[in-house]
This record gives structure tokens, sequence and C-alpha cells, in this order.
């Protein structure tokens, strides 16, 4: 299943869902609206034989990842 990025168009909050499938809308955390945005989001990638942790100098808009990074994008 495909995690996607949502915005949820009654409180703001943005947040991430794995789905089923793409026309499904998931319920926002913060308020339980079902009136909710699928946001773009850059796919990452990963190259073999590469530091999992290599600054990528991208803006991850401020999201943590399992790494720790905290929006200081890196490479996964």
């Amino acid at each position: 299943m495909p995690i996607y990025e949502y915005k949820c168009d009654k409180c703001g909050a943005d947040f991430e869902a794995l789905v089923r499938n793409s026309e499904s809308r998931p319920e926002c955390p913060e308020c339980q609206s079902k009136t909710v945005t699928r946001r773009m989001s850059a796919p990452s990638t990963h190259a073999s034989g590469s530091s999992s942790e290599t600054p990528c100098g991208a803006d991850c808009g401020g999201h943590a990842h399992s790494c720790g990074c905290h929006g200081a994008c890196c490479c996964h």
C-alpha cells in the first residue's frame, strides 16, 4: 500500500496515510474530517552503495524521517 500525503480542508492539518487505493480518502487525525486533499510529494530514491544519510539539500517541509533528520533532508 502506498503512503500518500494529505492536507485537511477543515483544520489545515498535514498528515500521511496508508491507503488501499488512490480513490479512498482517509480521515484527518486532528479533527476527524473526511474533507481532505491529497498533496503532491517528491518520490524517494536510494542509490546502491551510498550512505542512507547523505544530505541532499532538498526542503522536506519540516517533517521527521525515521533517521531523525527533522527537515534537514537526507536521501533514503
